[in-house]
């Protein structure tokens, strides 16, 4: 569905990314992880066109995204729901008013974004504004605005990081259901948890792509 062949990232001297390769099938929940600075952040911009590589391929369908023009790389993110790190939005925004943003940008009406920001704990928030929420609200506002259209893609890079034990429980929980509906989910993870039973554990180290470590499937 989505795949990384032998990429390869340099910033000066330094090799972030050194022959990287990873793929990810539609109904599959890929859990990426790695220390900081090992390059899984760097290949997952890579993989949703944010940065470019030195070396290597990105493919989606098949069919090789590098070197595609910017109009192929905005068609094949209109399926693609992706996620930061550091989740950025208008600090004086209503929830509101990115909801509705954010259904006309994706084309669907209120009910679905609405269903999700419930589902994350802010049904009654819509007049609030961004700057007024906690930080673990930010972040499952972000999970609402990147699930609520059913991608076939979902990135999500340490969607789990601030948020607190109960609510990493229900991200997992989410992860596995889009991919039983059948999305290709690739997330990133640091933290010791439970993904699910049918997660495939993936490890970033020295800016290559490995198998987990026996013992580290939850990390």
């Amino acid at each position: 569905m989505i795949e990384a062949r032998q990429v390869r990232k340099r910033y000066g001297r330094h090799a972030v990314l050194d022959g990287a390769s990873l793929a990810v099938e539609l109904g599959q929940c890929v859990v990426l992880a790695g220390d900081n600075g090992s390059g899984k952040t760097t290949l997952l911009h890579v993989l949703v066109g944010l940065r470019r590589l030195d070396a290597g391929q990105v493919l989606y369908d098949g069919r090789v995204l590098t070197g595609a023009s910017a109009g192929t790389w905005r068609r094949a993110r209109a399926a693609w729901g992706f996620l930061p790190q550091q989740v950025s939005l208008p600090p004086r925004a209503r929830l509101g008013q990115l909801l509705r943003f954010h259904a006309r940008l994706r084309g669907t009406g209120l009910d679905a974004p609405r269903a999700w920001l419930k589902r994350v704990g802010l049904a009654d928030a819509e007049r609030q504004r961004v700057d007024a929420l906690s930080g673990g609200m930010r972040q499952r506002l972000g999970l609402a605005l990147t699930l609520f259209f059913q991608p076939r893609l979902i990135v999500m890079d340490e969607p789990a990081a601030s948020l607190d034990p109960g609510w990493r429980h229900e991200l997992a929980r989410w992860a596995q259901a889009e991919a039983r509906r059948g999305a290709a989910v690739l997330v990133t993870s640091q933290l010791e948890q439970d993904w699910g039973p049918e997660a495939v554990h993936r490890h970033c180290s020295a800016g290559r792509v490995v198998d987990a470590p026996a013992g580290g499937a939850g990390s």
